[in-house]
């Protein structure tokens, strides 16, 4: 296993999780058309970083073998 593409991979995935609902919080304070926008912009920045961190985590899980 590579320990620091699974260390890289849960700390990028933890970071974003944490961001994305620090974000989702300011969100409903927004008005709906600027919600809406921030939601979109976190859907596209932060979960693409999410997505990252957890395929980082799967291949550090596939060199296993």
């Amino acid at each position: 296993m590579n320990w620091a593409l699974l260390g890289a991979g849960a700390a990028l995935a933890a970071y974003q999780a944490w961001a994305i609902s620090v974000r989702w919080a300011e969100a409903r304070t927004l008005p709906p058309a600027e919600r809406r926008v921030m939601l979109w912009v976190l859907a596209f920045t932060r979960g693409l970083g999410l997505l990252l961190g957890l395929v980082l985590i799967g291949g550090a899980l596939l060199r296993m073998g």
